[in-house]
């Protein structure tokens, strides 16, 4: 009787020892043959399930974006005032990129490697994002419309909330000094500042 294979979780052990090779040596400096030999699989068994490099890397970024999407589909359908789901979106978000630091750091080496090389990343980080940035946008619109939140300008409340986002990001790969109780009071203060005096009474 032959051997069973999990190829669902052979996938996801690939993913794993292919982002933590992009973290070790850079996405340029990882080859193919890498990959596989770090997998202990033929170049041919490897290509069964990604036909290159980039396949992989995307697969570990759609990877983190449908746990995000998850948290979504749990959190938006919720009954509770608008103020207690932008909490709860931001607040997942914000545990998604602690435990994903290790795919955010090779993400941003390959952003500014194909930006050095005169590619404009811009539209590929804005497909990535414009989820995010949408579900908020919609959060704080309904908050105004609904007066949980102050007659505040939509779009810059939206960004102002996804800035932050945006600048956990950078202390998580750049710095590297981000502490979560600190960005997570942050957040918390700013969707405060938004709520109107009768919300927050």
């Amino acid at each position: 009787m032959g051997i069973i294979i999990d190829h669902n979780a052979r996938k996801r052990d690939i993913i794993a020892k292919a982002i933590s090779l992009f973290a070790e040596q850079g996405y340029n400096g990882v080859t193919y043959q890498k990959i596989a030999d770090n997998c202990n699989i033929a170049r041919t068994t490897l290509y069964k399930y990604f036909p290159n490099k980039r396949d992989i890397f995307n697969a570990a970024i759609w990877e983190v974006a449908n746990l995000m999407v998850g948290c979504y589909a749990e959190i938006l359908p919720s009954k509770t005032g608008v103020v207690d789901r932008l909490n709860r979106v931001v607040h997942a978000v914000l545990r998604l990129l602690f435990e994903n630091q290790v795919i955010l750091t090779v993400i941003l080496d390959y952003v500014l490697a194909a930006q050095r090389a005169g590619h404009n990343m811009q539209r590929t980080i804005n497909r990535h994002t414009i989820g995010l940035r949408r579900i908020l946008h919609r959060l704080v619109t309904e908050g105004v419309r609904t007066g949980e939140l102050r007659n505040v300008n939509t779009t810059l409340a939206t960004g102002l909330i996804y800035s932050q986002l945006e600048a956990a990001v950078l202390r998580l790969t750049v710095s590297q000094n981000a502490d979560y109780e600190e960005l997570s009071t942050m957040l918390c203060q700013t969707i405060a500042n938004l709520q109107s005096a009768s919300s927050a009474g």
